[in-house]
């Protein structure tokens, strides 16, 4: 691959973010609304149907907040969600607001903790009033027993009160070692200004400040279109494992293989499965672990040796 130079990652792109913070037991997340919980990603309470999001029923003009501080990315209607606002929050998280009576933000507004920002309502598709609130990260609904805790069938909900789970890189959450979150134009922070030293490294020019701009989504396309992936200019868990394995060599290796090799496969897992390997260089049970998940669900011999087909996988944002 043309400019894909096997070098180091700068000093500066320490893939660590601080210690867990004081404030975790106070909760990152709070509750959005008061109301009785009639559905969980679980399913419907009543029918066990599929579902996605925690569905609390309540009055039309209840007062719905943000759950966490954020950017409101979506506030618009459709068909089957009605009246909807998406909030993006830090290190991937995104939380979605279904069915509202009314909104009181717009696409593009800096949204805090606690803020109202619309009402309890029945549009779309809605069989009763009620607030559909869903939880994402990196576009995977959190499905955790520990976050259901907070959310079981039947019972009451107070608006504010904390959400019990860690939620790992927002204020007041948990820590994270290996985050890559999902960036998109617009973003600003950290983990941009890693993206941008990751496509200079690989040879497309990029000023490195921490803005993604336009010059990042045309490096970026530029990258996804050479390594055959899909061309969206959204860093992705896909994107980012391409980017993070770019460097690498690609030697074949195996349980008890050592160094700098093992280091990308480490930061190129981390990001595509969205997991947190240890980056110590050596492959052994834990990261041996991830190499068959992954190679599993690629549709790849999952015997655990990282040869040509799981090197060239990973390289190109499979």
């Amino acid at each position: 691959m043309s400019g894909v130079a096997a070098v180091g990652l700068a000093a500066g792109m320490a893939l660590t973010l601080g210690a867990p913070s004081a404030l975790a037991e106070e909760g990152a997340m709070i509750v959005p609304a008061s109301g009785k919980v009639t559905g969980t990603p679980n399913g419907y309470c009543t029918s066990g149907n599929s579902h996605d999001g925690f569905d609390i029923a309540a009055s039309v003009g209840t007062p719905v907040v943000a759950s966490a501080d954020g950017t409101v990315r979506q506030a618009d209607y459709a068909d089957s969600p009605g009246n909807r606002i998406v909030l993006d929050h830090a290190s991937g998280w995104e939380t979605r607001y279904l069915h509202l009576d009314s909104k009181a933000v717009s696409t593009g507004e800096s949204v805090t903790k606690g803020q109202v920002i619309g009402t309890v309502g029945n549009t779309g598709s809605s069989t009763g009033p009620h607030l559909h609130f869903q939880i994402e990260r990196n576009d995977s609904v959190i499905r955790d027993g520990s976050l259901l805790d907070d959310f079981t069938c039947h019972s009451t909900v107070s608006q504010g009160s904390a959400i019990g789970y860690s939620f790992p890189g927002l204020p007041g959450g948990g820590d994270v070692v290996n985050d890559f979150p999902k960036l998109r134009e617009g973003d600003r922070g950290e983990k941009v200004e890693l993206a941008q030293t990751l496509l200079t490294q690989a040879g497309y020019d990029t000023e490195v400040d921490g803005v993604f701009g336009e010059a990042t989504v045309a490096s970026l396309k530029a990258f996804q279109e050479e390594v055959g992936a899909e061309v969206d200019a959204v860093l992705g868990p896909k994107s980012w494992g391409a980017l993070l394995t770019a460097p690498a060599a690609g030697d074949k290796l195996r349980e008890g293989s050592s160094g700098e090799e093992v280091k990308y496969l480490q930061r190129g897992l981390n990001a595509t499965l969205r997991i947190d390997l240890g980056i110590d260089g050596k492959l052994g049970s834990a990261t041996l672990s991830a190499v068959k998940q992954y190679q599993e669900s690629r549709g790849l011999a999952a015997d655990g040796v990282v040869g040509p087909d799981t090197w060239s996988a990973l390289k190109s944002g499979a």
